[in-house]
């Protein structure tokens, strides 16, 4: 599920639950597989890989060495001077999303893109109204609201 869902090209460290009782086996296959796909996605010896390690929340085996991993990722993010750059970036990407939300809600809540708005989705839904056509009808909604209250 990781690998279709792009997750893995994120992680710093991967821990696969459920490795107890009837599933050790199953969670051993996973972090193979998964450890697999990370030497296939990031080829090269010079390249950090995750490490894939397997645990259980159930019985808490291997959560020692999950958390372990983790202080190790960040003692050398620390060590290499990019943990400070990262939470720089995080904090840019965190400031445009809190924008990009409050300008959609914003968008959404005014009185003429409400009044427009289910005509609107009903035409894109239709085919008779591209997508891109009505996100401009609805920003020059909103734009005008904006004009006029002012």
């Amino acid at each position: 599920q990781g690998i279709k869902r792009g997750i893995l090209e994120l992680a710093d460290v991967i821990a696969v639950n459920k490795a107890d009782g009837d599933g050790e086996g199953r969670a051993r296959v996973a972090a193979r597989d998964l450890a697999t796909a990370m030497r296939l996605m990031l080829p090269g010896k010079d390249v950090r890989r995750p490490p894939v390690l397997t645990c259980s929340a159930a019985t808490h085996s291997g959560l020692d060495e999950v958390w372990q991993a983790v202080l190790d990722h960040r003692g050398h993010l620390e060590a290499e001077g990019s943990l400070a750059t990262r939470r720089a970036q995080q904090q840019q990407d965190w400031m445009w999303a809190m924008v990009d939300a409050h300008l959609e809600d914003a968008v959404r809540h005014t009185h003429s893109v409400r009044e427009q708005r289910a005509a609107l989705e009903s035409a894109v839904r239709a085919g008779s109204l591209s997508a891109m056509e009505a996100a401009d009808r609805i920003l020059a909604l909103y734009a005008a609201d904006v004009r006029d209250a002012n």
